[in-house]
């Protein structure tokens, strides 16, 4: 018995290195965001700056397609501590970067290294027992969504009394610290599969193939995010519009109140190992679609009100999808997760993309019915899936989620 707590402690240690890892991880896709204007401005490059970002993002993409699949085939260890290195450098070079040219390489080399918070979260569930994997994951994503939340508080508030090279030196600084700390315990877990590189990448398709849970988790989270995109993506010209007449400060504000997705994935980890992880993605969807209803009454008050629903379902959402689709093969976690957050950024990108016509064409209203169009698709995904699956604990810690 003492045996077994001292083991569920060192677990549970673990789980939170690397939650804390993921924050730190994913934070540095966002450092730039807030500097960009400084940085356009020093390196006299205009419209090109928003350039940064985009390969951050870019970086970001093909490391997840091309490089978290290795997860399941090499010593993870050394794969996330060599990509810690390549952090450090990256923003180091960030940090010194003359011109645009190197700027924009060393952003793409950060996108990349970014990917070690999709590493790190199926090892989450590598390591949770039995009846504690949803708990696991919405700790992981806690950490996750603090880093994405407090990277733009704080890069710009360095940025804005440093400089923006401060900010890449803070990326680069806390890159040490996290390549440090995982040295330090991050432990040598054996790899998964002997798969060559590229029957690795072909064998995703099969497994999309094969889990029908993992088509219909792809299909409705692409969905949900694709209403967050829709959202987020037109709320500053929202308020910038003749009805507030706000600036972009306050746009990045309202950013603050996503805290509210943070006690979501914690909510949504516990319910999924207790109700099973269909529950929680039934509410996270029932919850984004009200939000959109909330938001669209057009005053501060119900979109306040409407950005903290909002947060909390697609937080919901994340974590029990998550968790279902990390159940399904304990040998290709690395593979499942890379196709379940590659359809999450497409589904991002369509929202966006969807959001700016109705906005050009309807202004709010069009914005509106355009997220809650996407939450009620995956609404009505998530129940094709549960009739299909049978009842709602069919996805349980014991299952089997074909």
């Amino acid at each position: 018995m003492i045996v077994e707590e001292n083991e569920a402690r060192r677990n549970w240690r673990l789980i939170y290195l690397l939650a804390l890892a993921a924050g730190l991880a994913v934070a540095n896709i966002y450092y730039n965001q807030p500097v960009l204007g400084l940085i356009g401005s020093e390196l006299h490059s205009g419209d090109h700056v928003g350039l940064v970002a985009t390969l951050t993002q870019a970086g970001y993409t093909l490391g997840l397609l091309f490089i978290v699949p290795l997860c399941d085939s090499v010593n993870r260890r050394r794969l996330i501590l060599g990509l810690s290195g390549l952090l450090a450098v990256s923003a180091a070079t960030a940090a010194l970067a003359p011109g645009m040219g190197v700027l924009l390489a060393s952003s793409l080399g950060v996108g990349i290294a970014a990917t070690i918070t999709q590493m790190v979260v199926p090892m989450v569930a590598d390591v949770a027992r039995d009846g504690e994997r949803g708990k696991a994951v919405g700790i992981a994503f806690s950490g996750v969504l603090c880093g994405i939340l407090l990277a733009r508080v704080v890069s710009g508030a360095v940025g804005q009394w440093l400089g923006w090279r401060a900010a890449f030196w803070l990326a680069c600084s806390l890159a040490v610290l996290l390549g440090a700390m995982l040295a330090r315990w991050l432990p040598d877990l054996p790899r998964k599969s002997d798969l060559p590189y590229g029957r690795l990448l072909a064998s995703m398709l099969r497994l999309l193939g094969e889990y029908r849970s993992l088509r219909y988790a792809c299909v409705i989270q692409g969905c949900v995010f694709g209403a967050f995109s829709a959202f987020w993506s037109v709320l500053a010209l929202y308020l910038q519009s003749p009805a507030y007449r706000l600036g972009p400060g306050v746009a990045g504000a309202f950013g603050l109140v996503g805290v509210a997705g943070v006690f979501a994935a914690q909510i949504g980890g516990r319910l999924s190992d207790r109700y099973g992880a269909r529950s929680g993605v039934l509410v996270g969807t029932l919850t984004c679609l009200a939000s959109f209803g909330i938001m669209g009454l057009g005053h501060m008050a119900a979109l306040v009100v409407g950005i903290v629903v909002l947060d909390f379902g697609v937080s919901l959402a994340q974590v029990s999808n998550q968790s279902l689709v990390l159940g399904l093969s304990e040998s290709a976690r690395g593979r499942v997760n890379t196709l379940y957050m590659t359809a999450i950024f497409l589904g991002g990108s369509l929202g966006s993309a969807v959001a700016s016509q109705a906005w050009a064409s309807l202004r709010w209203p069009g914005v509106m019915l355009a997220g809650g169009g996407f939450a009620l698709v995956g609404l009505v995904a998530h129940l094709l899936e549960r009739r299909y699956s049978g009842p709602t604990k069919a996805c349980g810690p014991k299952a089997h989620c074909r």
